[in-house]
Protein backbone atom coordinates (compact mmCIF):
# COMPACT_ATOMS: atom_id res chain seq x y z
CA UNK A 1 0.00 0.00 0.00
CA UNK A 2 1.11 3.29 -0.64
CA UNK A 3 2.50 4.92 2.03
CA UNK A 4 3.10 2.30 4.01
CA UNK A 5 6.63 1.21 5.26
CA UNK A 6 9.17 -1.58 4.76
CA UNK A 7 8.97 -4.68 7.42
CA UNK A 8 9.71 -3.39 10.88
CA UNK A 9 13.66 -2.95 11.91
CA UNK A 10 13.10 -6.47 14.65
CA UNK A 11 11.33 -8.69 11.81
CA UNK A 12 13.84 -11.97 10.71
CA UNK A 13 14.74 -13.73 7.82
CA UNK A 14 12.30 -16.70 7.43
CA UNK A 15 12.78 -17.96 3.75
CA UNK A 16 15.29 -20.49 3.17
CA UNK A 17 18.50 -18.91 2.03
CA UNK A 18 20.77 -20.96 0.07
CA UNK A 19 19.24 -21.02 -3.54
CA UNK A 20 21.48 -22.87 -6.12
CA UNK A 21 21.77 -21.46 -9.68
CA UNK A 22 20.69 -22.86 -12.86
CA UNK A 23 22.40 -25.99 -13.55
CA UNK A 24 25.01 -26.36 -15.78
CA UNK A 25 27.43 -28.83 -17.88
CA UNK A 26 30.71 -29.26 -16.09
CA UNK A 27 33.24 -27.41 -18.17
CA UNK A 28 30.69 -24.00 -17.53
CA UNK A 29 31.36 -25.11 -13.89
CA UNK A 30 34.67 -25.19 -13.71
CA UNK A 31 34.74 -21.90 -15.57
CA UNK A 32 33.08 -19.96 -13.40
CA UNK A 33 34.64 -21.49 -10.02
CA UNK A 34 38.07 -20.48 -11.55
CA UNK A 35 36.33 -17.25 -12.26
CA UNK A 36 34.61 -16.46 -8.58
CA UNK A 37 37.80 -17.79 -6.84
CA UNK A 38 39.90 -15.16 -8.67
CA UNK A 39 38.06 -12.30 -7.58
CA UNK A 40 36.95 -13.02 -4.52
CA UNK A 41 40.83 -14.34 -3.25
CA UNK A 42 42.39 -11.68 -0.87
CA UNK A 43 45.13 -9.81 -2.93
CA UNK A 44 47.77 -6.78 -2.03
CA UNK A 45 45.86 -3.25 -1.30
CA UNK A 46 45.89 -1.15 -4.03
CA UNK A 47 45.36 2.37 -4.33
CA UNK A 48 41.70 1.81 -2.88
CA UNK A 49 42.81 -0.14 -0.12
CA UNK A 50 40.59 -3.48 -0.67
CA UNK A 51 39.50 -5.49 -2.93
CA UNK A 52 36.45 -4.14 -5.21
CA UNK A 53 33.51 -6.55 -5.92
CA UNK A 54 31.24 -3.53 -7.60
CA UNK A 55 30.39 -0.18 -7.71
CA UNK A 56 27.05 2.40 -7.33
CA UNK A 57 27.49 4.92 -9.66
CA UNK A 58 26.16 8.37 -9.10
CA UNK A 59 26.26 11.67 -10.87
CA UNK A 60 29.44 13.24 -9.28
CA UNK A 61 30.52 10.21 -6.19
CA UNK A 62 30.39 7.20 -6.54
CA UNK A 63 30.52 4.14 -4.06
CA UNK A 64 32.93 1.07 -4.28
CA UNK A 65 31.62 -1.88 -2.53
CA UNK A 66 34.26 -4.90 -1.38
CA UNK A 67 33.98 -8.41 -1.00
CA UNK A 68 33.56 -7.91 2.46
CA UNK A 69 31.03 -5.54 3.28
CA UNK A 70 33.83 -2.58 2.84
CA UNK A 71 32.62 0.96 0.78
CA UNK A 72 34.56 4.05 0.14
CA UNK A 73 32.89 6.90 -1.61
CA UNK A 74 35.38 8.42 -4.76
CA UNK A 75 34.62 11.24 -7.01
CA UNK A 76 34.79 10.77 -11.44
CA UNK A 77 38.46 10.96 -11.08
CA UNK A 78 38.55 8.04 -8.72
CA UNK A 79 40.09 9.67 -5.36
CA UNK A 80 39.20 8.54 -2.64
CA UNK A 81 36.81 10.79 -0.68
CA UNK A 82 37.44 9.60 3.03
CA UNK A 83 38.12 6.35 4.37
CA UNK A 84 37.79 2.61 3.76
CA UNK A 85 34.60 2.02 6.39
CA UNK A 86 32.16 -1.34 7.19
CA UNK A 87 29.04 0.17 7.90
CA UNK A 88 27.84 -3.11 8.82
CA UNK A 89 29.47 -6.87 9.14
CA UNK A 90 28.00 -8.21 6.32
CA UNK A 91 28.29 -9.08 2.46
CA UNK A 92 26.94 -6.73 0.62
CA UNK A 93 24.56 -7.92 -2.23
CA UNK A 94 23.65 -5.01 -4.26
CA UNK A 95 23.76 -1.80 -3.89
CA UNK A 96 22.37 1.90 -5.95
CA UNK A 97 22.98 5.52 -5.75
CA UNK A 98 19.41 8.08 -6.04
CA UNK A 99 19.56 11.29 -4.98
CA UNK A 100 21.71 12.47 -2.01
CA UNK A 101 22.28 9.34 -0.54
CA UNK A 102 23.90 5.19 -0.81
CA UNK A 103 21.03 2.67 -0.98
CA UNK A 104 23.23 -1.15 0.03
CA UNK A 105 21.49 -4.41 0.73
CA UNK A 106 23.52 -6.46 3.23
CA UNK A 107 22.73 -10.69 3.51
CA UNK A 108 24.84 -12.74 5.80
CA UNK A 109 24.06 -16.26 5.01
CA UNK A 110 25.61 -17.94 8.00
CA UNK A 111 23.18 -15.57 10.36
CA UNK A 112 19.92 -15.61 8.34
CA UNK A 113 20.28 -11.83 8.43
CA UNK A 114 18.82 -9.32 5.32
CA UNK A 115 19.65 -6.00 6.13
CA UNK A 116 18.61 -2.79 3.72
CA UNK A 117 19.58 0.99 4.62
CA UNK A 118 20.12 4.00 3.23
CA UNK A 119 23.33 6.37 4.26
CA UNK A 120 23.62 9.90 3.25
CA UNK A 121 26.89 10.68 0.43
CA UNK A 122 27.76 14.39 2.37
CA UNK A 123 28.32 12.98 5.85
CA UNK A 124 31.60 11.08 7.22
CA UNK A 125 31.17 7.98 7.00
CA UNK A 126 32.34 5.60 9.65
CA UNK A 127 32.78 1.36 10.89
CA UNK A 128 29.37 0.41 12.25
CA UNK A 129 28.87 -2.77 14.65
CA UNK A 130 31.11 -5.95 14.81
CA UNK A 131 30.11 -9.18 13.70
CA UNK A 132 29.98 -10.24 17.06
CA UNK A 133 27.72 -7.50 17.97
CA UNK A 134 25.65 -8.52 15.28
CA UNK A 135 25.99 -12.34 16.67
CA UNK A 136 25.04 -10.89 20.19
CA UNK A 137 21.99 -8.67 18.96
CA UNK A 138 20.15 -11.52 17.01
CA UNK A 139 19.47 -13.71 20.61
CA UNK A 140 18.92 -10.28 22.62
CA UNK A 141 15.42 -10.14 24.14
CA UNK A 142 16.02 -6.30 24.73
CA UNK A 143 15.46 -5.39 21.25
CA UNK A 144 19.01 -4.61 20.54
CA UNK A 145 18.44 -4.33 16.88
CA UNK A 146 21.75 -3.15 15.12
CA UNK A 147 21.25 -0.70 11.92
CA UNK A 148 24.18 0.23 9.28
CA UNK A 149 26.20 3.17 10.89
CA UNK A 150 25.25 6.94 9.94
CA UNK A 151 22.16 5.13 8.46
CA UNK A 152 19.25 7.35 7.76
CA UNK A 153 16.97 4.69 7.39
CA UNK A 154 17.47 0.81 7.94
CA UNK A 155 15.02 -2.18 7.46
CA UNK A 156 15.45 -5.97 8.68
CA UNK A 157 14.26 -7.93 5.21
CA UNK A 158 12.00 -10.81 5.75
CA UNK A 159 13.73 -12.45 2.88
CA UNK A 160 16.50 -12.76 0.19
CA UNK A 161 17.25 -9.79 -1.64
CA UNK A 162 18.61 -9.86 -4.80
CA UNK A 163 19.10 -6.46 -7.18
CA UNK A 164 18.50 -3.01 -6.36
CA UNK A 165 17.95 -0.19 -8.81
CA UNK A 166 16.17 3.24 -9.64
CA UNK A 167 13.29 4.43 -11.35
CA UNK A 168 13.34 8.45 -11.04
CA UNK A 169 13.59 9.19 -7.42
CA UNK A 170 12.87 5.75 -6.27
CA UNK A 171 14.17 3.17 -5.53
CA UNK A 172 13.39 -0.49 -6.88
CA UNK A 173 14.54 -3.64 -5.26
CA UNK A 174 13.83 -7.77 -5.80
CA UNK A 175 14.14 -10.06 -2.85
CA UNK A 176 12.76 -13.72 -3.49
CA UNK A 177 9.86 -12.79 -2.53
CA UNK A 178 8.88 -9.94 -4.94
CA UNK A 179 9.87 -6.61 -6.41
CA UNK A 180 9.54 -2.94 -4.22
CA UNK A 181 9.31 0.18 -5.26
CA UNK A 182 9.84 2.75 -2.16
CA UNK A 183 10.40 6.49 -2.19
CA UNK A 184 14.29 7.52 -0.88
CA UNK A 185 12.73 7.79 2.74
CA UNK A 186 11.68 4.35 2.46
CA UNK A 187 8.08 4.55 2.33
CA UNK A 188 6.58 1.99 0.22
CA UNK A 189 5.00 2.99 -3.29
CA UNK A 190 3.81 -0.50 -4.57
CA UNK A 191 4.58 -3.75 -4.17
CA UNK A 192 4.45 -7.10 -6.75
CA UNK A 193 4.95 -10.44 -7.37
CA UNK A 194 8.14 -11.40 -9.08
CA UNK A 195 7.90 -11.72 -12.95
CA UNK A 196 6.84 -14.77 -14.32
CA UNK A 197 7.87 -16.48 -17.91
CA UNK A 198 5.86 -19.52 -18.65
CA UNK A 199 8.87 -20.61 -21.65
CA UNK A 200 11.41 -21.25 -18.26
CA UNK A 201 8.79 -21.25 -15.60
CA UNK A 202 10.36 -24.94 -14.72
CA UNK A 203 13.45 -22.83 -13.74
CA UNK A 204 11.55 -20.73 -11.46
CA UNK A 205 12.59 -21.67 -8.48
CA UNK A 206 16.59 -21.91 -9.37
CA UNK A 207 16.12 -18.28 -11.60
CA UNK A 208 17.02 -14.81 -9.65
CA UNK A 209 16.90 -11.71 -11.35
CA UNK A 210 20.34 -9.95 -12.25
CA UNK A 211 18.93 -6.82 -13.57
CA UNK A 212 17.18 -3.81 -12.79
CA UNK A 213 17.31 -0.92 -16.01
CA UNK A 214 14.90 2.11 -16.10
CA UNK A 215 14.41 3.76 -19.91
CA UNK A 216 11.98 4.85 -21.73
CA UNK A 217 9.09 2.21 -21.79
CA UNK A 218 9.45 1.90 -18.29
CA UNK A 219 11.33 -0.33 -15.51
CA UNK A 220 12.81 -3.35 -17.09
CA UNK A 221 13.35 -6.45 -14.82
CA UNK A 222 16.22 -9.18 -16.41
CA UNK A 223 16.62 -12.63 -14.93
CA UNK A 224 19.61 -15.18 -15.46
CA UNK A 225 17.85 -17.78 -17.31
CA UNK A 226 16.70 -14.64 -19.69
CA UNK A 227 13.47 -13.86 -18.75
CA UNK A 228 12.71 -9.92 -19.38
CA UNK A 229 9.77 -7.92 -18.12
CA UNK A 230 9.28 -4.17 -18.35
CA UNK A 231 7.08 -3.00 -15.71
CA UNK A 232 5.32 0.53 -15.21
CA UNK A 233 6.99 2.33 -12.95
CA UNK A 234 3.33 4.32 -11.83
CA UNK A 235 1.88 0.98 -10.49
CA UNK A 236 4.47 -1.67 -10.80
CA UNK A 237 2.17 -3.46 -13.60
CA UNK A 238 3.82 -5.81 -16.29
CA UNK A 239 3.18 -3.84 -19.47
CA UNK A 240 6.03 -6.36 -21.44
CA UNK A 241 7.05 -9.67 -20.73
CA UNK A 242 9.18 -11.94 -23.56
CA UNK A 243 12.04 -14.82 -22.35
CA UNK A 244 14.90 -14.40 -24.84
CA UNK A 245 17.17 -17.47 -25.44
CA UNK A 246 20.67 -16.42 -25.61
CA UNK A 247 22.44 -19.86 -25.18
CA UNK A 248 23.88 -18.92 -21.81
CA UNK A 249 22.93 -17.29 -19.09
CA UNK A 250 22.98 -13.83 -17.60
CA UNK A 251 25.27 -12.01 -15.56
CA UNK A 252 24.32 -8.49 -15.91
CA UNK A 253 22.96 -5.81 -17.66
CA UNK A 254 23.92 -2.50 -19.05
CA UNK A 255 21.61 0.53 -21.02
CA UNK A 256 22.38 3.24 -23.33
CA UNK A 257 19.91 5.83 -25.21
CA UNK A 258 22.35 5.61 -27.89
CA UNK A 259 24.15 2.32 -27.25
CA UNK A 260 20.99 0.15 -26.83
CA UNK A 261 21.50 -2.70 -24.42
CA UNK A 262 24.49 -4.83 -23.79
CA UNK A 263 24.06 -8.12 -22.04
CA UNK A 264 26.96 -9.55 -20.38
CA UNK A 265 26.84 -13.41 -20.65
CA UNK A 266 28.24 -16.01 -18.41
CA UNK A 267 30.89 -18.22 -20.20
CA UNK A 268 32.67 -15.50 -21.71
CA UNK A 269 30.37 -14.03 -24.38
CA UNK A 270 27.62 -10.69 -25.26
CA UNK A 271 24.64 -9.86 -26.44
CA UNK A 272 23.38 -6.32 -27.90
CA UNK A 273 20.28 -5.28 -28.60
CA UNK A 274 18.32 -2.03 -30.47
CA UNK A 275 15.76 -2.45 -28.73
CA UNK A 276 13.74 -4.80 -26.00
CA UNK A 277 11.68 -6.10 -28.23
CA UNK A 278 14.44 -6.73 -30.64
CA UNK A 279 16.47 -9.37 -32.24
CA UNK A 280 19.71 -9.52 -30.86
CA UNK A 281 23.63 -10.08 -32.30
CA UNK A 282 26.25 -12.25 -30.37
CA UNK A 283 29.94 -11.80 -29.34
CA UNK A 284 32.14 -13.76 -28.21
CA UNK A 285 34.89 -12.24 -25.46
CA UNK A 286 36.89 -15.28 -24.49
CA UNK A 287 35.91 -14.90 -21.01
CA UNK A 288 33.34 -13.17 -18.26
CA UNK A 289 32.63 -9.18 -18.66
CA UNK A 290 32.07 -7.61 -15.47
CA UNK A 291 31.27 -3.82 -16.65
CA UNK A 292 30.38 -2.03 -19.60
CA UNK A 293 29.79 1.38 -20.68
CA UNK A 294 28.76 3.04 -24.24
CA UNK A 295 31.41 5.74 -24.74
CA UNK A 296 32.00 7.63 -27.84
CA UNK A 297 30.11 5.66 -30.20
CA UNK A 298 31.26 2.39 -29.36
CA UNK A 299 30.79 -0.23 -26.09
CA UNK A 300 33.79 -0.70 -24.11
CA UNK A 301 34.07 -3.15 -21.43
CA UNK A 302 36.19 -5.21 -18.83
CA UNK A 303 36.38 -8.22 -16.93
CA UNK A 304 38.21 -11.01 -17.12
CA UNK A 305 41.96 -10.70 -17.92
CA UNK A 306 40.76 -8.81 -21.02
CA UNK A 307 39.33 -5.29 -21.84
CA UNK A 308 37.22 -4.86 -25.13
CA UNK A 309 35.32 -2.95 -27.30
CA UNK A 310 32.52 -3.23 -29.87
CA UNK A 311 32.47 -0.37 -32.44
CA UNK A 312 29.18 -1.50 -35.23
CA UNK A 313 30.22 -4.90 -35.58
CA UNK A 314 33.48 -5.31 -34.85
CA UNK A 315 35.08 -6.54 -31.39
CA UNK A 316 38.18 -5.16 -30.13
CA UNK A 317 40.13 -7.51 -27.48
CA UNK A 318 43.32 -7.19 -25.49
CA UNK A 319 44.79 -9.49 -22.87
CA UNK A 320 45.21 -7.86 -19.22
CA UNK A 321 46.41 -10.13 -16.49
CA UNK A 322 44.20 -9.29 -13.78
CA UNK A 323 40.43 -8.48 -13.37
CA UNK A 324 39.05 -5.33 -14.22
CA UNK A 325 36.04 -4.54 -12.17
CA UNK A 326 34.38 -2.39 -13.47
CA UNK A 327 34.54 1.08 -16.07
CA UNK A 328 34.66 4.23 -14.51
CA UNK A 329 35.13 7.52 -16.61
CA UNK A 330 37.11 5.74 -18.67
CA UNK A 331 39.47 4.23 -16.49
CA UNK A 332 38.86 0.15 -15.17
CA UNK A 333 39.24 -0.21 -11.53
CA UNK A 334 40.83 -3.75 -11.10
CA UNK A 335 40.21 -6.23 -8.32
CA UNK A 336 43.14 -5.82 -6.07
CA UNK A 337 42.04 -2.35 -5.81
CA UNK A 338 43.82 -0.58 -8.42
CA UNK A 339 43.31 1.78 -11.46
CA UNK A 340 44.72 1.51 -14.62
CA UNK A 341 44.01 2.32 -18.47
CA UNK A 342 41.34 1.15 -20.49
CA UNK A 343 43.05 -0.51 -22.50
CA UNK A 344 44.32 0.06 -26.32
CA UNK A 345 42.57 -2.24 -28.11
CA UNK A 346 43.26 -4.65 -31.42
CA UNK A 347 40.79 -6.51 -33.62
CA UNK A 348 40.92 -10.05 -32.84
Amino acid sequence: MGGSKLSGSNSIVTCPIVRPGVPMVDRKGRLVTRFIDWITKPTEAGEIGFSPSGVAKGDGVHVLTGTQGEVVKIDREGIRLGPVVSPFPSPIVDSTIVGDRWCGMWMDRELRQARMAAIPLDDDWVDGPDREQLRTSIHSTNDDFLKPAKSIWHRSLDSEPMKIGVSGENIVFTTVNGVYMIDSAANEIWRGMLPRWPDISSLFAFDQIVGIVEFSAGLSIWSKAGGVSVLDPSTGLEIFSRTIQFGDKISGVSYSEKGGWFVMLHEGSIAVMDKIEGDFSHYKTGSPVLDAQFIDGSWRWTGWRHDGSLTGQVVDILVRDDVGVAVINGSVLTNDGSWSELRATRQT
